[in-house]
């Protein structure tokens, strides 16, 4: 059984992207309770990753943690 590919060589472009259409649709006034607590956090993380990526590709100094 072949096992379906997924593609992690996503740029931080490509990431702050989908973070923006999470956003969108946590947005819509049909978004409510769970659903908008996951695409927040799913916005969250994206930014996340694409705030690593641009590190990993030498476009940005690493940042202390939030306290």
């Amino acid at each position: 059984m072949k096992s379906a590919a997924i593609n992690t060589n996503i740029s931080a472009d490509g990431l702050r992207q989908w973070a923006a259409q999470c956003d969108s649709r946590a947005k819509d006034p049909m978004t409510t309770g769970p659903e908008y607590e996951r695409l927040m956090t799913m916005k969250n993380a994206l930014i996340a990753l694409a705030d690593t990526q641009e590190w990993l590709d030498g476009q940005k100094t690493p940042t202390a943690p939030a306290q």
